[in-house]
């Protein structure tokens, strides 16, 4: 490799990272003079080049701090948690709502058949006589002569108002 020299990208990646370029040309540009001058001038250029663009960076007026956030503190957002608990409302109500009107049509419902139930009761027990037919047998018998109109002969109960006290009198004919 004497007569042959590095190229400009080798030289500049040299001049960049010397760590990390290859000890072939570590060891070249250690022995070779052209191709020390030219890793001089590159890094004179590059150091020049820095200089340049600081000199246009403005200076600043307070001097840059990072900000470190401690590892153990965090803070409460109140966007995600707003938002958070505004969707689950608004599933609660849109799952709620349908199952509420649910069970009021179910309570209606089964409110209605009770009341059917208890209705069926009442005329089974107005239809059906007290007694079974085996104890209306050994009692008396029902006359059917002693109906309304039969006491209506044997005591008539008269109607009679009286016109100047607004009082009806009812008045026994015998």
């Amino acid at each position: 490799m004497k007569n042959i020299h590095l190229k400009e990208d080798q030289i500049f990646h040299c001049v960049v990272d010397e760590d990390s370029s290859p000890k072939e040309i570590r060891r070249h540009i250690e022995k070779c003079p052209v191709c020390q001058k030219k890793k001089a001038s590159l890094a004179s250029e590059l150091e020049h080049l820095g200089k340049m663009a600081g000199d246009f960076v403005p200076t600043p007026t307070k001097k840059p701090v990072l900000s470190l956030k401690e590892p153990g503190v965090k803070r409460f957002r109140l966007p995600a948690f707003a938002t958070g608990l505004a969707t689950g409302l608004l599933v609660a109500f849109l799952v709620g709502v349908p199952l509420y009107l649910t069970m009021q049509k179910q309570a209606k419902t089964d409110l209605t058949f009770s009341n059917e139930v208890h209705l069926n009761i009442v005329e089974d027990l107005l239809v059906e006589p007290a007694l079974s037919e085996h104890y209306l047998d050994i009692t008396s018998p029902s006359y059917s002569f002693f109906d309304d109109e039969f006491l209506d002969f044997v005591a008539p109960v008269e109607e009679q108002i009286d016109s100047s006290e607004g009082v009806l009198h009812l008045t026994f004919r015998a």
